[in-house]
């Protein structure tokens, strides 16, 4: 049976490409981790590692091995984590995904509140874009996940607590000659125009194609499509006449895009409410009520102040 300890040691000399500097990290032996490679060889009846000019590197079985290695070496921190939380006072991890609209907006905020006054659990924070962090809430790496309701895949096992309401609007440069136009601008007058995207491959934000057509404007795709990030894009959207579909609240409550100013439209646009997501068999875990319960403290305040 092929020893944990050595598959992780594999790892870590994979993802260094050195015996040498592997010992050195592992505060073990050159000979020790030399001796432990020869191990797995026999045990497998193949080399898993080839010398190079530059170190080593796997062969197809040693990068096999390496990624259970990988594996076993995040279990290790995960439960090294977990004695360091406790000798801390702190119960657990949670593990939360954010939306990137969300993440330049008002989560920064919260976080702050939250440091200064620590709950009894730790928290870890992903940011990415909604389809990706749903992918990982179903599989079990995070607790929570915060990001609009609509999505396109059903999810039978988790559920959604809606933190406010929100709706998809235009927006573009304050100098844009759509911008500037006192009254309501007909959905047609977007035809023909330049467009960027943020979240379009997210899963959660239809296409552009698909709300521009909804509009009765002609369909137009996006030249430039940022997944995961709003602040090259906000860049963009500054310098240049490109229109972006972003919604509405999030883009007001986010410092990057100051400045940038909505176009005044005839119609609206769809919602895209902000909600918590989390596994339907954890919705009472006492952790994610209270992180829940801080979270909507929060916000309340945050929107009653741009109401106001």
């Amino acid at each position: 049976m092929l020893d944990p300890k050595h598959l992780y040691w594999l790892a870590e000399i994979t993802d260094l490409g050195s015996i040498s500097r592997a010992a050195k990290k592992l505060h073990v032996t050159q000979p020790t981790l030399s001796r432990a490679v020869q191990v797995i060889e026999d045990q497998v009846g193949s080399p898993v590692l080839e010398r190079t000019r530059h170190g080593v590197r796997p062969t197809t079985i040693g990068l096999r091995l390496a990624e259970t290695g990988r594996t076993i070496a995040e279990s290790r921190l995960q439960a090294e984590t977990a004695v360091d939380l406790w000798r801390s006072g702190q119960d657990r991890e949670l593990r939360i995904g954010v939306g990137p609209m969300l993440a330049v907006s008002v989560m920064g905020g919260f976080f702050s509140v939250l440091f200064e006054n620590r709950p009894r659990y730790a928290v870890r924070v992903v940011s990415a874009t909604a389809a990706r962090l749903i992918e990982r809430l179903n599989d079990g790496h995070l607790d929570i996940v915060l990001a609009p309701e609509q999505i396109n895949l059903f999810q039978d096992n988790l559920i959604q607590h809606k933190l406010f309401d929100d709706q998809l609007a235009v927006f573009a440069r304050p100098r844009h000659s759509l911008t500037t136009s006192g009254e309501g601008i007909d959905p047609d007058q977007l035809s023909g125009r330049k467009w960027i995207a943020i979240g379009a491959l997210s899963g959660i934000y239809g296409s552009q194609k698909e709300i521009l057509t909804g509009l009765g404007a002609e369909p137009a795709t996006a030249s430039i499509t940022f997944t995961g990030d709003v602040v090259m894009a906000a860049e963009i959207l500054k310098r240049t006449d490109a229109l972006c579909i972003m919604p509405r609240v999030l883009a007001r409550l986010s410092g990057v895009l100051a400045g940038v100013r909505e176009v005044p439209l005839q119609v609206e646009l769809p919602s895209r409410n902000i909600v918590l997501w989390c596994r339907r068999s954890e919705r009472h875990r006492a952790d994610i009520l209270d992180f829940q319960k801080r979270l909507e403290s929060y916000l309340s305040g945050v929107l009653a102040g741009q109401e106001a």
